[in-house]
């Protein structure tokens, strides 16, 4: 009988508290903290106005501060193509000078690209796969300006995150390139897991503007976080509010609760840019369907003649339609094309490590021409 209590009450205490994290998802504070992570902090102290402290080498990277529109400043960091670095031989200089002179000059010379990077959820810039990242960035690519920010309440910014904060952020850090004489037409945007977001969001902001970006890259991407939450995993087979699918009101209602948006799944149609979508078969957070969905938005459109089934991406379906191009590379990946539209389906990736693998290079080379630059 005492096993049956303790049975009953240990039930009951999960209900209660798991009740109580729906409810508490309900309020803008607690999913602030739950979708940002921004609290979640590492590394702990850290130093970005010392790069060498993660491995850079000794000038290649300048400490930004960028001012948005609302008077926030965030944290970034400018790393300078490997070429550039190398031709100005920087790492002997004691005092650089021309401080701001050698770095804006990298930017505004139209033969050196940048990308500006927005991260996912918690830590920073400086976190560890960020920064080999940032490197194997620079190896590849060695006429490539990197731009890694901080979203406020991140790092070192000031502020609190929200979607419409976020936004600022993305749209100041565009500014600040254009005030360095950085072409629209130069600027690439990538994007991870929560920054696909926002760097979708950009991506739409600036093509409405006249400004459309070089490439809009973007890897473990979400559709919509309304898409999202429900089916958001932390291990394989457990999704956090999975089960309250099965409450359809309370479903609605947390919805209808729901702050942050961050709808890709609206905009992408509308950029005129080319656009890398990509993700990892092995990825157990966001499942991979939202890749293939933001895809099909982007290739025909929210009233296309094509509507999304589930074997729309198979073999025979578009064999049958003549609808996309299809390559499967053994082992490695599947790519589907339309048009300047990729989707690329890395076999063996997960959701943090799908930007490392070997093809994911070859594919941003390819929408985005920095191949052209390498010497």
């Amino acid at each position: 009988m005492g096993i049956l209590r303790k049975t009953v009450a240990t039930s009951l205490a999960i209900v209660i508290g798991y009740g109580a994290i729906v409810l508490l998802m309900c309020f803008p504070a607690p999913q602030r903290l739950m979708i940002y992570l921004h609290w979640v902090r590492f590394p702990f102290n850290p130093n970005f106005h010392v790069p060498e402290l993660y491995g850079f080498a000794h000038n290649k990277i300048r400490n930004i501060q960028i001012i948005t529109a609302d008077n926030v400043t965030l944290g970034g960091w400018h790393i300078l193509p490997t070429s550039y670095y190398l031709q100005k031989q920087l790492r002997d200089d004691q005092n650089l000078v021309d401080y701001p002179t050698i770095y804006d000059t990298a930017l505004s010379d139209p033969s050196y690209d940048t990308v500006i990077y927005f991260h996912g959820n918690a830590l920073n810039r400086a976190a560890p796969w960020r920064i080999d990242l940032y490197k194997q960035l620079g190896d590849k690519f060695n006429r490539l300006n990197i731009i890694a920010i901080d979203y406020r309440g991140f790092g070192d910014s000031e502020g609190t995150p929200s979607e419409e904060g976020l936004r600022l952020d993305a749209l100041a850090t565009i500014d600040w390139l254009l005030q360095k004489n950085v072409s629209h037409d130069r600027i690439s945007i990538i994007g991870h897991s929560l920054g696909t977001g926002v760097a979708t969001t950009l991506a739409y902001d600036m093509t409405k503007r006249g400004q459309p970006p070089n490439a809009l890259i973007l890897k473990a991407a979400y559709s919509s976080l309304p898409n999202l939450i429900f089916e958001y995993r932390m291990f394989k087979y457990l999704t956090i509010l999975g089960p309250v699918r099965l409450i359809p009101s309370l479903q609605k209602f947390m919805l209808s609760h729901l702050v942050h948006v961050y709808d890709s799944l609206s905009r992408i149609e509308y950029l005129e840019c080319p656009v890398l979508i990509s993700y990892g078969a092995s990825d157990v957070e966001i499942p991979g369907h939202n890749s293939q969905l933001l895809f099909h938005r982007a290739v025909y459109g929210e009233k296309g003649k094509m509507n999304f089934i589930k074997d729309w991406m198979d073999k025979e379906y578009i064999e049958k339609n003549n609808l996309l191009r299809r390559r499967i590379i053994p082992n490695e990946a599947t790519v589907y094309q339309k048009d300047q539209i990729f989707l690329v389906k890395l076999h063996h990736a997960d959701h943090n490590n799908v930007g490392y693998y070997d093809y994911m290079f070859q594919a941003m080379a390819d929408i985005t021409r920095w191949h052209q630059n390498l010497s």
